[in-house]
């Protein structure tokens, strides 16, 4: 048995691909803001942001330390942080749009990482997911491939067996054809002989 590449790998990738310029914008406005933002802040962004806004709380606590005023201090600290927190909102609103998490097949962020600002696809989720998508030998996988190979030969046998039978339309026939055969397959799986058809050979 040789290896099986699931159908899809290379469509789910291709969709993810696409739609890395429409994250872009978005951590490019997150470090323009000033946060340090990498593959974490990414999916925090997408999820709760406990991190990010622990980061909006030491940026504010950083900037209004400048002050030596403490009335004028914590107004800078609750202007700069309420700015940085807007920030991270909007931005996670954008990011849970761009991720089609309203729909029933939203994209993963963690396909996404990124680098110096900039966003790409993870080669280690492509990795992951050439993984998923590929079935690898075994020994029951090997001796379920032998017997479909069987039934497989059978059927070919048995259908070219009446092949030039004017009365037989098939050898093996499925439930909704309603051709004369020798046996049959119904919507369960089940197999059925039709004794009577052999009247025919």
């Amino acid at each position: 048995m040789e290896v099986i590449k699931k159908n899809g790998l290379e469509r789910m990738i291709n969709r993810h691909k696409d739609n890395v310029g429409k994250i872009q914008p978005i951590v490019t406005n997150m470090v323009e803001v000033g946060f340090d933002f990498a593959t974490e802040e990414l999916r925090d962004l997408s999820s709760a942001c406990s991190k990010l806004h622990k980061q909006a709380e030491s940026m504010a606590k950083k900037e209004a330390s400048r002050l030596k005023i403490s009335f004028r201090r914590n107004a800078d600290y609750a202007e700069t942080l309420e700015h940085l927190n807007r920030a991270i909102n909007e931005n996670t609103q954008a990011l849970i749009k761009v991720l089609l998490y309203h729909t029933q097949n939203p994209l993963e962020v963690e396909a996404y990482e990124v680098m110096d600002g900039m966003v790409r696809l993870s080669s280690r989720w492509i990795e992951e997911k050439e993984q998923e998508y590929t079935i690898l030998p075994t020994d029951r996988r090997e001796q379920a491939k032998r017997l479909v190979n069987n039934v497989r030969q059978a059927i070919e046998q048995l259908n070219a067996f009446v092949a030039d039978n004017r009365f037989i339309g098939k050898g093996v026939s499925s439930w909704d054809d309603d051709r004369r055969c020798l046996c049959w397959i119904d919507g369960n799986g089940d197999f059925h002989e039709e004794m009577e058809n052999y009247e025919f050979i």
